[in-house]
């Protein structure tokens, strides 16, 4: 009778442990997505020096993650990074993304992540699929500005860094 009862609790302890692995391997992924292609662009500060890079990866869902990389900042200095249609030498204001953030530390660099982009506005009311592909065939540049945050009454802007994407880049 004790054989039996030490039997069934071992065969209830593997029971429970089947079913934990079970479920575990169930629960939701938390790796990053797999990356398939990858692309990189320089930046430039205004003496024409390397300041930065955007790099464009595609990834396993379908969407694509762009991350624009500051080299050097400035501690306390609020840095926007914006994506823009057409190149540096026929700029305009038509903005596809923008982020804006804060540095912590003097002389790190500062990146800017958007993640799994799939789509752009258009407007107001419509929004257009948006590839990896796509960001390679869209004229585009990225710009870095900075905002002096010790004088916000009167803010100076300022370009630190520029380079085009995609077809702006060919």
């Amino acid at each position: 009778m004790l054989m039996l009862k030490n039997q069934a609790r071992t065969l209830g302890l593997i029971a429970i442990a089947v079913s934990g692995i079970t479920i575990a391997s169930c629960s939701k992924n938390e790796e990053p997505d797999k990356v398939y292609r990858s692309k990189e662009y320089p930046l430039k500060d205004k003496a024409n020096a390397a300041a930065g890079k955007v790099t464009v990866q595609e990834t396993s869902d379908s969407t694509f993650r762009l991350t624009i990389r500051l080299d050097k900042s400035t501690k306390d200095t609020s840095y926007t990074f914006a994506i823009l249609k057409g190149s540096t030498g026929t700029p305009t204001s038509d903005t596809a993304f923008a982020m804006r953030i804060t540095s912590q530390t003097t002389g790190a660099p500062v990146d800017a992540k958007f993640d799994r982009i799939d789509s752009i506005q258009i407007d107001e009311t419509h929004k257009q699929k948006f590839t990896y592909d796509s960001l390679l065939k869209y004229q585009a540049f990225v710009n870095v500005t900075f905002k002096d945050l010790e004088d916000v009454a009167a803010p100076k802007d300022s370009l630190v860094a520029i380079g085009n994407i995609g077809k702006s880049a060919q």
